[in-house]
């Protein structure tokens, strides 16, 4: 019979009108609702010869042969033909990926043939994903990034595939923003025990994040897994836990049976929990020290909740909001839904008032509460959206501050209380319900004491009638519509209370005023109606979230241009020049506004605040001269460095530009301290390196796995290609009877039986790389001693197999070839396997 190679290309055009060739399904789980929100196509190649192929066993195959694209086509073909079938038959649909082979991109008409398919099928553009592997290194990245910019820009989503196992160049391009990034399975299937995953993946998803990227996390199995991801802020996963890749048809005949074990997520819900996926609950706020200085960063606690029917669901919330719920409700920690029904004036109360008003407006809401713990705690809340299909919204909370009163008081005479509570007061009535009579009360303003102001025969009709002098004219519409007898009583038996701020404009002036009513304790015919003075409460309100606006657009100024400590505009004629500085900027450079010189005054200064080994290159390069040329060349002048604060070195940017400021050139120079950013893209580079060791190192036995061994061949056939390669062989192994020893002894034997095997293999060719690229094969490239010493090493391998033979220990079929410069390194790979498989034969026959 043919190689199995050639059979796979000779056979493809069958397996293709055969139906040999099958989609399967896999689901992505949104890890907010549960539900699948996408979905990803795969091929299974069920062949009558050889049996079930994954696509790892036929896909290199087509692509070394050129043919990979008509693969990947006609699993196109296939995604439309069965949204169009969902559409038919009222099945939601959501977005589908399809793995593209790089190799596709090669074609200059595959964009147009993409777009034609897709446009006539009438599928909208962004059901559909086109994934690429972030580990391939087929073609030069920037014809990948223009093919796949070309497809984002008509519509389609891109999803960058393994992420973490690979070149992150694709991610860092400029002219691609992908859509998602998926991480590679073999990190994630080590969370949360290893902490190095832990901290590779925690990384890469606040990365992904500030990005305004979407994460989905592939190869989950666990509920751990699960919990841990929702934590870190990755939304949506991919793995066994959930479930199987299933046959399309299969699927079709679930929907028939209404046998669904995971619902489809609808397209109004889609824009509900997208919204609440792209919260970052990671933000921070600086926390200052005893003199005032930022010392510190620190995670607000904060939280993403969902409101329905009385009833609070906490959806997700970081570490900082448990640690918070920990040490503040130690009964309730592991409660995850709250009734917001309660008595006025139990703790909680108020929060849960101001949730209610929260998920009916649009605005942020601010709230103080005191804890049953004593603690008083400033709150921010924020609706994010409202779900139509299940009536539910969703907000978000986040404690602005606490602290602990530590106020006794011992006793309050009940007149206090009226006295302290009724100072914001400016008038009260008293109405009685059936013949609309009141008595209007005013507080003396020396003690506070109440008196009658005046009584009238028609509360409702004064009120509306007496607009003119009291109400500010553009709130006396609202005030007319809404202060109705009717609109107050029907508030009052929803709500059990009726409430209206609005702008007063009387002898006192224009100032903020609540209009409140509350039926009679003991009496619901009688009405008792407060206006009181809000007017500094609103403007702080109102003050508090300008600054929360300014600071907001502070930090994102800052996130875009850096930390600035000052800002230079120098006179290129005499060199005079002005300083703008931050508070940093004056405690380190110092209270002087102007200067004389600024490059003379910069290179006195500079050698008593630079860090040593820095002030040489310093010199060299800011001078006026080099900024100049530098300018006129490159359009900016940057130069990185570091400066001495608070004892230890701080990196710094000085960056000049040059601006026109009345046809006089001017030159601006901004001096920004760029320390937490060097630090941070120091330990995301460490993060990566992790990530990638993690993805190409096998669990079992510590050695390199097989996207390893792909890595290097790529790297043999380059060094082949350029002339460059040594001497070398391929040498495959294959460990006899692993199958006996799990279907008989179970996995647990069988894994101590591959470790063994690995171990001889591994002490055997000791100056060889050696991978484990299958369950129970291993493949070593020998080159130096290994390659001279072959023939002897072999021996050396058959003594240890007849030895532990006897003994009824492991045993393992090998098999070489000699590489040479005409053949790829798949070639040789081929030759030694299949030496390999007579070995194996020949060893089963003695």
């Amino acid at each position: 019979m043919e190689n199995r190679n050639e059979y796979l290309l000779n056979n493809f055009d069958r397996a293709i009108e055969n139906g040999w060739i099958e989609i399967y399904i896999q689901p992505i789980v949104r890890s907010s609702n549960g539900k699948v929100c996408e979905e990803e196509a795969l091929a299974r190649w069920d062949d009558p010869v050889l049996g079930v192929l994954n696509p790892k066993d036929f896909i290199p195959v087509l692509e070394e042969a050129g043919a990979v694209n008509r693969l990947d086509l006609f699993i196109l073909d296939k995604i439309l033909e069965k949204m169009q079938r969902q559409i038919d038959n009222n099945v939601p649909i959501v977005s589908t990926s399809i793995n593209f082979s790089q190799l596709d991109f090669q074609s200059a008409d595959i964009i147009n043939i993409i777009d034609k398919k897709v446009s006539k099928s009438g599928i909208s553009k962004n059901l559909i994903a086109f994934e690429i592997s972030a580990g391939s290194t087929a073609i030069e990245y920037h014809k990948i990034t223009e093919h796949l910019s070309k497809l984002q820009k008509l519509g389609y989503r891109i999803e960058l595939d393994d992420y973490g196992k690979g070149d992150i160049s694709l991610l860092l391009a400029q002219k691609l923003h992908f859509d998602t990034l998926k991480f590679n399975m073999d990190i994630v299937r080590q969370i949360p025990d290893n902490d190095n995953a832990v901290k590779a993946l925690s990384s890469l998803v606040n990365m992904a994040t500030s990005y305004g990227i979407e994460t989905v996390a592939k190869g989950v199995e666990t509920q751990k897994q699960v919990d841990f991801l929702k934590e870190v802020g990755c939304s949506k996963h991919q793995g066994y836990f959930f479930c199987r890749p299933q046959a399309v048809q299969q699927l079709f005949d679930n929907f028939s049976a209404n046998k669904h074990f995971l619902w489809l997520e609808s397209a109004t819900e889609s824009y509900y929990f997208d919204a609440i996926d792209r919260i970052n609950l990671h933000q921070t706020i600086g926390v200052k020290d005893i003199h005032g200085q930022t010392s510190k960063t620190e995670i607000i606690p904060a939280a993403v909740m969902e409101y329905y029917n009385d009833q609070i669901t906490i959806l997700r919330c970081n570490t900082t909001m448990k640690a918070f719920v920990y040490d503040n409700f130690p009964d309730n920690k592991e409660l995850h839904t709250f009734s917001t029904v309660t008595g006025d004036g139990v703790p909680g109360s108020l929060t849960f008032n101001a949730i209610k008003n929260c998920i009916n407006s649009d605005d942020t809401i601010i709230v103080d509460d005191k804890l049953p713990s004593g603690i008083t705690v400033h709150l921010m809340l924020q609706k994010i959206a409202h779900n139509s299909e299940t009536g539910k919204t969703a907000f978000w909370l986040t404690i602005l501050s606490s602290e602990a009163s530590e106020k006794k008081i011992d006793f309050l005479s009940f007149n206090q209380i009226i006295r302290s509570l009724s100072e914001d007061y400016i008038t009260m009535y008293f109405v009685d319900l059936e013949t609309n009579n009141y008595a209007e009360y005013r507080f003396d303003d020396s003690n506070s004491n109440v008196t009658i102001e005046k009584r009238g025969e028609d509360f409702f009709f004064d009120a509306q009638n007496d607009t003119e002098g009291k109400t500010y004219e553009e709130d006396r519409e609202m005030f007319k519509t809404l202060c109705t007898k009717e609109n107050i009583l029907k508030n009052i038996h929803d709500n059990g209370m009726f409430s209206i701020t609005y702008r007063a404009n009387d002898s006192y002036g224009i100032r903020y005023v609540n209009f409140k009513a509350v039926p009679e304790t003991n009496n619901s015919n009688h009405l008792i109606i407060g206006i009181y003075n809000v007017d500094p409460r609103i403007k702080q309100l109102q003050a508090y979230e300008k600054i929360r606006e300014e600071r907001a657009i502070y930090s994102r100024m800052a996130n875009l241009c850096g930390n600035f400590y000052a800002i230079y505009c120098i006179d290129l004629i005499d060199d005079s020049f002005t300083i703008y500085k931050t508070t940093e900027g004056e405690a380190f450079i110092g209270g002087n506004a102007k200067g004389t010189d600024f490059f003379d005054e910069t290179n006195r200064r500079i050698k008593s605040a630079i860090y040593k080994d820095d002030l040489a290159e310093f010199l060299r390069k800011v001078n006026k001269n080099n900024i100049l040329s530098t300018l006129e060349n490159d359009g900016i002048f940057s130069h990185i460095y570091r400066l001495i604060i608070d004892d230890k070195p701080t990196f710094f940017e000085l960056r000049a530009v040059l601006s026109k400021e009345n046809d006089d050139s001017k030159m601006i120079v901004g001096l920004i301290n760029i320390d937490n950013q060097v630090r941070k893209e120091a330990e995301f580079t460490e993060a990566l390196a992790d990530a990638e060791n993690l993805a190409t190192t096998d669990a079992l036995t510590g050695i390199k796995n097989k996207h390893a061994y792909t890595a290097a061949e790529t790297t043999l056939n380059n060094q082949l290609a350029e002339g460059n390669a040594k001497d070398y062989a391929i040498i495959v192994f294959d460990l006899n009877n692993l199958k006996y020893i799990n279907d008989t002894f179970g996995h647990k034997k069988g894994d101590e039986y591959i470790k063994s095997g690995c171990k001889i293999i591994c002490e055997t060719f000791a100056h060889s790389p050696v991978f484990r690229i299958g369950g129970d094969e291993f493949v070593a490239i020998a080159q130096g001693y290994d390659y001279k010493k072959i023939d002897y090493l072999l021996s050396v391998l058959e003594a240890k197999n007849n030895e532990n033979r006897v003994k009824g220990e492991v045993t393992i079929a090998v098999g070489y070839a000699l590489g040479d410069k005409s053949s790829s390194v798949n070639k040789i790979f081929e030759q030694a396997d299949k030496n390999m498989y007579e070995y194996k034969q020949r060893f089963k026959n003695i």
